[in-house]
């Protein structure tokens, strides 16, 4: 009851009233930064967000969705159903998903929309850019990193059961239920990550925008320039102020050592944040777990790696690259 209660009220908080220029569709893996991203940008002027429009352990999900498992989600017939479903969304017709009204960035009447979704499969995002006037902003980070921070991964099953098999050939499942059968957490975690983040990563193109955790913590500011005009964020000035503004996520579900140092920490102590992950995994499972990315014929992060590929980081305002991987930050 409390829950729908709060459904209610969010749902009448505002009114969203399109006009004209495109929403930006978030699309990234859980505990990936995605909450902290998708924060900053609502402190754009006229957006609101809509977290995990498609995270069907929500009931009010699944009814105003009507699809009732994540099988059914990653299958083909499903797409026509998302689309509407989305559109309305788009349109202000559906406001169960508005943002909390006594948040920082709360607007009772709203032009834009940042969308968060952790969970779909790359169909969507490509749908919301071609179909749902979205500009499609993809998020990565390191599979160790998410998975050492992830407590399940729900949709792992659905994954190799649906329609998205299609994606990946007979040796890749194979492997993947290998994995899943005999496979130890960290396997199983990068697994989930791979059969997530393969399919936009092979289909990217010119028209998304990348950015990846690791930027965003150490070199933000290339990023946040990059993203303004992509995206036509209209005041990137504001995303720089709220960048050391923990998410809320990071204020419920990450150490405290971690709040304090996006809190306070200056730029000596915010590599901690990108390497601390080699604390728990030692050298020799570092390698198996990224010999799985490999195996899904993934470069964008290598063993001995802490930053994605040099293609994945943005350059300097100056236009000089900023080096890619390397052992440490």
């Amino acid at each position: 009851m409390i829950k729908a209660v709060k459904r209610t009220v969010k749902a009448l908080s505002s009114v969203h009233l399109p006009d004209g220029r495109p929403n930006v569709f978030l699309y990234s893996t859980p505990r990936s930064g995605s909450t902290w991203l998708m924060e900053l940008i609502w402190s754009q002027p006229g957006f609101k967000t809509c977290n995990q429009p498609l995270y069907l352990e929500s009931p009010a999900v699944r009814r105003h969705l009507g699809i009732e498992d994540w099988v059914e989600l990653y299958s083909l017939e499903a797409l026509p159903r998302i689309e509407r479903y989305l559109a309305r969304i788009c349109q202000g017709r559906i406001g169960f998903t508005n943002p909390n009204p006594f948040r920082r960035f709360y607007r009772p009447v709203t032009r834009r929309i940042v969308f968060k979704e952790i969970h779909a499969s790359a169909d969507v995002a490509e749908l919301a850019a071609e179909r749902l006037n979205c500009r499609v902003l993809y998020l990565i980070r390191h599979p160790i990193a998410v998975t050492l921070s992830t407590e399940r991964w729900p949709t792992l099953p659905a994954f190799l059961s649906s329609d998205h098999r299609r994606h990946f050939g007979a040796e890749e499942l194979a492997l993947a239920h290998r994995i899943v059968e005999r496979g130890d957490r960290l396997d199983r975690g990068v697994l989930a990550w791979c059969l997530q983040n393969a399919v936009p990563l092979r289909r990217t193109g010119g028209d998304w925008a990348i950015v990846s955790y690791e930027q965003l913590v150490l070199d933000p500011l290339p990023a946040i320039a990059e993203l303004a005009r992509r995206l036509d964020l209209p005041e990137p000035e504001r995303m720089v102020r709220r960048l050391p503004v923990p998410s809320v996520n990071v204020r419920f579900k990450s150490t405290e050592e971690t709040r304090r140092l996006l809190t306070e920490g200056g730029p000596g102590t915010r590599p901690y944040l990108v390497e601390k992950w080699r604390r728990k995994v030692g050298a020799r499972d570092e390698a198996r777990a990224m010999a799985i990315l490999e195996a899904f014929g993934l470069d964008v992060y290598r063993a001995g790696d802490l930053l994605p590929a040099e293609r994945y980081w943005v350059a300097d305002r100056d236009g000089a690259p900023v080096p890619g991987p390397a052992s440490g930050p």
